[in-house]
């Protein structure tokens, strides 16, 4: 499942087609845009499932990893002398708006962590500053599917299922950096309510992914391609959609998840469900922006 790929090896190829698939958020250094995507949306989940179980070391876990998110965007958008300000277009990018919250969730949830360290946390500006966060947090968790969804150009991307999608995993995401975390004996989280969560959580995404797939099956030529990247055995992303996204990101968890909630619930094995989660969050938004297809040119039209 190689997925480093130079974004102009096969570029005079694709002008020869007419349904031309798209590189370069695939591609080259559109990788740290998948990169940051997947890390910001697992720290937002954690942020949510640390808040409500109260754990110090999850909140410092959220806050380093939607940090290795923001780096991954800046190197995404390459020359930091410039890039900064795509940040002053939050009125028509969802990136600027991505990355705006990303820097309201940093700012504020630091912010309370160091109050709740200091024991300061139950006065009126720890509320604030908990709001600030929650807001934050809840930008960062929808901007990723609508930087997609308003692509029209692309219409495997070009849909409301996506956000909801992408919500959906990030959720999950940060469960799972939990189970790792406790089955590594960090964050004092109680397993066995988490690997409940984490199951439902996980087989809600698998629902809307069949879903989603269902629906851009019949959407249109372009949409039928790139559903067939991923389905079809000779597929550009089929590999990765199959052994990423299907096997370790939901037939393992789920398998393991119910192995462990109707057995034992054994810490190494929720780890490993945490683990081979995070492997299918991350193809998950890989095989999405694999898959993407450009509508053909104007007057061209493909026989089928």
């Amino acid at each position: 499942m190689a997925i480093w790929e130079d974004p102009f090896q096969k570029l005079s190829e694709d002008l020869k087609t007419t349904l031309r698939p798209q590189r370069e958020w695939v591609a080259g250094r559109g990788l740290f845009l998948l990169l940051g995507h997947f890390l910001s949306g697992a720290g937002a989940g954690t942020w949510l499932f640390s808040i409500y179980y109260g754990l110090a070391a999850g909140l410092m876990l959220s806050l380093g990893v939607v940090a290795l998110g923001g780096v991954a965007h800046l190197l995404f958008l390459g020359r930091f002398g410039r890039a900064w300000r795509i940040v002053r277009q939050p009125h028509k990018s969802w990136i600027s708006r991505g990355l705006l919250s990303m820097a309201l969730f940093l700012v504020c949830g630091t912010a309370y962590l160091l109050l709740e360290r200091i024991g300061a946390v139950s006065g009126a500006l720890g509320g604030v500053l908990l709001l600030l966060s929650l807001v934050g947090m809840a930008g960062i968790l929808l901007y990723k599917g609508f930087v997609y969804a308003v692509s029209r150009a692309i219409p495997f991307w070009n849909t409301p299922l996506l956000p909801a999608l992408y919500i959906a995993y990030g959720v999950r995401g940060g469960a799972a950096i939990l189970l790792v975390a406790a089955a590594l004996g960090v964050g004092g989280v109680e397993l066995s309510s988490l690997e409940f969560i984490k199951l439902w959580v996980v087989v809600s995404s698998a629902v809307l992914v069949l879903i989603y797939l269902a629906g851009m099956s019949s959407s249109g030529v372009a949409s039928r391609r790139s559903v067939s990247q991923l389905l079809g055995l000779r597929g550009s992303a089929s590999l990765a959609f199959y052994l990423g996204v299907m096997l370790l990101g939901l037939v393992v968890p789920i398998g393991m998840g119910l192995f462990s909630h109707y057995g034992t619930v054994l810490p190494w094995v929720l780890g490993l469900v945490g683990v081979s989660s995070l492997i299918g969050d991350f193809y998950v938004k890989y095989c999405v922006a694999r898959a993407g297809i450009y509508l053909p040119l104007s007057g061209e039209f493909p026989a089928r």
